[in-house]
């Protein structure tokens, strides 16, 4: 399989090798874990943004959702 370098700023490298860490990874079986996820998902882009779909079944928040949990006083 060919092997690609990608090149990452200093915070980004900091960052991933903090989450790493919190897993118990190397940071680089992290990164490849990381974007073979991305890579199989079924991903879209809306202007340069992705968006995944949701689970079949996964539970959505509607407008009044999100209106009442802004306007509730938390009950």
């Amino acid at each position: 399989m060919p092997t690609a370098t990608i090149v990452l700023d200093a915070m980004l490298k900091d960052r991933l090798e903090d989450l790493a860490s919190q897993t118990g990874q190397k940071v680089d079986d992290f990164v490849e874990a990381l974007l073979r996820r991305i890579a199989e998902a079924d991903v879209r882009f809306d202007h340069g943004v992705p968006v995944f779909r949701p689970r079949p079944g996964a539970p959505t928040l509607t407008v009044e959702n999100v209106e009442r949990l802004e306007h509730s006083d938390g009950v």
